[in-house]
Parts: C-alpha cells; sequence; structure tokens
C-alpha cells in the first residue's frame, strides 16, 4: 500500500487570486477541472526536529497542530531521510537535490571534528541552488535562517538573505515585513527556526508547557546538556533530567508551530494562501540517549560525549525528518510510505510549480507518485558527512540498513524486526552486505570528473566565520 487518505478535513479557504476564482467558476467545481499551479512557495526547515515527535507522525503530545492541519491538508512523507545527520551538508541537500559528496558542503576527513578542524567546506562553485532557480524563473526569493552556518554560497539566487541566531518570533517578523513589501510578485520564502537547537530557551508559556513526570518545575539547567557523559541510563535523576530535556524539547517546537500558525493566518488576510505550496521538513533530528551505549561501546566520537545532540550517528533518531507538502494543486488527506529522501523535495517542488528538475539532480520528483500515475519506487536512501567522529555513511534499502565506517565498523539491521535498531545483526550474510554496499556506492559518485567539481582557481574564499558567526555557533556548541 503506498498511500492512504484520512477522514475528510475542510482546509480553510482564504481568499483566492482573481485568475483561480475565474478558472474554479468556468470549471463549474467539476471533478475533471484541475487547479493551476501554485505561484508562490514557502520552504519551512525546523532545525533539528526528529520526525517521531510531530503529532501527525504520531506522537502522543499535542507539539503540533498548526503542522499537522497543514498535513491533514496535503501529503505527509512517512518514510524521509535526510542526507546528512547535521546542518550543513543536510540542508544544501534540500537546497540542491545533490549528495554531499557531490555538493561539497560540509566537512572532509577520516575523523571529523567541527569544533576543531575550522569552517566546513562550502557549495562547490558550479552547484547550483534552488535560490537561483526559481530567482531566474522570476520569483523574488528571501533565505531567512536562524541559523548562521547558512552564510556564503548557500545565499546565492536570493534577492535578500539574512543568517543570524534569532528566535522563531523575530524570523516570523522579519517574514511577514518581507512579504508585505511585495505582494503582488510570485515568491520563494526559505525559512530555517532554530528554537529545537542547544541551548534550547523558548518563552513561556512554551518553556514550561509540557510538564515532565520527574523532576518538578523545568530550571535554567535545562538549557544546557547537562549529562553529556552518563554513565548509567537507569540513574533516577538522569531519567527525571531526560525526562524535562525532551519536554523543554517539545515545548520549543510547539512555539515554532504558533509562528508557523501566524505566518498561515498572515498569508491567508493577503488572499495569498490558495496560491501557495508549503514545505515543511527539518534538516536532520536530535539524540535523546536513543543509542547512548552503543555510542560508547564503537566509540571514536573525538569530544566523548555519547548519546545526545547531533552529527555523530546515523540512526533514525537523527536522520529520519518529516516532510509535509500542501497546496495547489497537491491533493489532500494523503500519507505516502513509499521511501524518499531531502534531494526529491526540490525535483517535486519543481514539479508542483511547472519547471522542469536540472539535469544534475539526483533525487526524482515524487508528484507523479503523489497524483497515482505511476507506483511507489523502492529508492536508495543514503546519509553522509558526520561533524563527528570517523567519517560515516548509511544506506537503507528494501527493509535492511547498513551503516559503514571509515574506522572499518559495519553494522547492518533487518528493520522490519529491529525498527528501533538495537540489534544489528552478528553474521550478515555476505550477499547483503555486498548488496547494500553496491547500492551506497552507487549513489555516492565522485563528482571529481563531472560538471560539479571545483575549479580551484575559481575559489571566491566565501567560507570564513566572521565574528558574529564564531561567536553565535560556539553558543550553539559547535566550537570548542
Amino acid at each position: 500500500m503506498n498511500s492512504r487518505r484520512w477522514g475528510i478535513i475542510s482546509p480553510p479557504m482564504g481568499a483566492s487570486r482573481l485568475f483561480r476564482s475565474i478558472l474554479l467558476l468556468a470549471c463549474g467545481w467539476t471533478a475533471g477541472c484541475s487547479e493551476p499551479p501554485a505561484q508562490n512557495l514557502v520552504v519551512i526547515c525546523i532545525d533539528t526536529l526528529r520526525a517521531d515527535h510531530v503529532g501527525s507522525y504520531g506522537y502522543d503530545r499535542d507539539t503540533t497542530p498548526h503542522i499537522d492541519l497543514l498535513a491533514a491538508e496535503g501529503v505527509l512523507f512517512e518514510d524521509v531521510v535526510a542526507q546528512s545527520n547535521w546542518t550543513v551538508p543536510a540542508t544544501a541537500s534540500i537546497l540542491t537535490s545533490l549528495y554531499p559528496v557531490q555538493h561539497g558542503a560540509g566537512l572532509r576527513g577520516e575523523i571529523r571534528h567541527l569544533g576543531t578542524q575550522g569552517p566546513p567546506e562550502p557549495l562547490r562553485k558550479p552547484v547550483e541552488t534552488l535560490g537561483q532557480i526559481l530567482g531566474q524563473s522570476g520569483m523574488r526569493t528571501a533565505l531567512l535562517s536562524a541559523n548562521p552556518f547558512l552564510f556564503g554560497r548557500f545565499e546565492r539566487g536570493f534577492d535578500l538573505a539574512r543568517v543570524s541566531q534569532r528566535d522563531a518570533a523575530t524570523l516570523t517578523d522579519e517574514a511577514l515585513a518581507w512579504l508585505a513589501e511585495n505582494p503582488s510578485q510570485p515568491f520563494f520564502l526559505y525559512l530555517q527556526y532554530m528554537d529545537l537547537h542547544q541551548p534550547i530557551d523558548p518563552p513561556e508559556p512554551y518553556f514550561n508547557y509540557f510538564k515532565a513526570g520527574m523532576g518538578g518545575k523545568r530550571r535554567a539547567i535545562h538549557k544546557e546538556w547537562g549529562y553529556q557523559e552518563v554513565t548509567n541510563l537507569e540513574d533516577r535523576r538522569f531519567r527525571g533530567y531526560r525526562a524535562q530535556k525532551i519536554g523543554l524539547y517539545d515545548g520549543a517546537l510547539r512555539y515554532v508551530d504558533a509562528q508557523i500558525g501566524r505566518l498561515r493566518a498572515d498569508l491567508e488576510a493577503r488572499g495569498l494562501w490558495r496560491d501557495t505550496l508549503v514545505v515543511i521538513t527539518s534538516d536532520h533530528g536530535e539524540e535523546f540517549w536513543d543509542h547512548a551505549e552503543i555510542g560508547r561501546e564503537l566509540g571514536g566520537d573525538p569530544r566523548n560525549i555519547w548519546g545526545v545532540g547531533h552529527g555523530h550517528t546515523m540512526y533514525n533518531e537523527l536522520i529520519r525528518v518529516p516532510w509535509i507538502l500542501s497546496g495547489p494543486p497537491v491533493p489532500a488527506r494523503l500519507r505516502m510510505d513509499c521511501p524518499a529522501r531531502q534531494i526529491d523535495i526540490a525535483p517535486t517542488i519543481l514539479g508542483y510549480l511547472n519547471l522542469p528538475p536540472k539535469e544534475e539532480m539526483q533525487g526524482i520528483s515524487l508528484q507523479p507518485m503523489i497524483e497515482g500515475h505511476t507506483p511507489c519506487r523502492e529508492l536508495p536512501q543514503v546519509s553522509e558527512s558526520p561533524a563527528y567522529g570517523p567519517d560515516s555513511q548509511a544506506v537503507v534499502w528494501k527493509n535492511h540498513k547498513l551503516i559503514r565506517r571509515a574506522d572499518g565498523t559495519q553494522l547492518v539491521y533487518d528493520l522490519r524486526s529491529d525498527g528501533a535498531e538495537q540489534h544489528p545483526l552478528e553474521d550478515p550474510p555476505p550477499a547483503l552486505v555486498a548488496g547494500l554496499e553496491a547500492v551506497l556506492d552507487g549513489a555516492l559518485r565522485d563528482p571529481a570528473d563531472s560538471a560539479l567539481a571545483d575549479d580551484p582557481s575559481a575559489e571566491d574564499h566565501d567560507n570564513s566565520y566572521d565574528a558574529e558567526t564564531e561567536a553565535q555557533l560556539r553558543a550553539l556548541g559547535y566550537l570548542n
């Protein structure tokens, strides 16, 4: 079964533009009349959001009412894998439809340590971003990111690019001001919220929105990772701290969700909502000691931190992300369990905007599958390029997962019997391992001899931190 429908939920009816009204009247609201393509695009990347904390993905807390409404009005992809476990390579994959080895953004080397190795590699100079593609199509474009890593070549093609750490309300204020400047021109707005990333500090009532059963009222200590080197996962004090930490993370998500509701209300009031394609996704997830024991056993993290944060493993809590697509002419109330990847986001967006994908894109448009024209495809889900520890890669293929590290470690999981990835196969069949490796290597083709290869003589040196960016990255825990 590739998709399933929710019960009928009527989406809110915002004002529409004249051409849409005329078209719908001419069609007489008949079933055979297709809607015109979207005029505008909003991509919202909620930094550090793991899929299993979103209500429409089955979470038992009411963290995301506005996001869940969007999911009910459009398409929710149930099985989405990020192309990396930290911001720079993963966000680059969203914006380019390329794997990290191809777009080049991230760290190189056998052992990674973002805090000591200097700025990550930038996007390769020939790589074209979604901002450039849509700007060339006539859209006005803005990139507003609270993650300071989206500097330099990430900003190419955007009429406005503001990249600095700020809270969700401030970021939304900036988006609303930009939207008000020229509401008649089609637009592409990219927003990257940062409030789920440590140090987590949403305003009240969200700081204590979800009460944890242990530990009493949340205190300032929960803004930091106070148990980075926990040795006993069953310790009562640690379990209370962990519960509080997850509650704070969930409260920050509820805060971001409220700001998404503000953005929607503004677009509805301006009569732009029904002409706007909306994407909700994340760059990567977050670990709350889900795999702390195996992380400690395998070792290799130069920070000597096990089981918390991101950028260090290839387990689902870090690489399974949400992807919700809503707006004209996307069908409503649809859940897709076909495998999907971040690299499929840009081609799918272009399909719904009636624009062709770029030849070099590695993802595919899922529009034909969404609309039922083609069956579900078994796409290889590949992740790579961690920020910390041995260089690592992972592939999910036909219910099995291979994790391969530069220190020689190989782990194989049968996801049908071990969806939580707690018990690697002790003696996986050699043919299975070889098949997974072939799929992984086939996806990660080195672009050294392709048009994506960088010309060193053309380097524009846009990769160095300025003092403000360095200070913000240090506050976020990336730099020592």
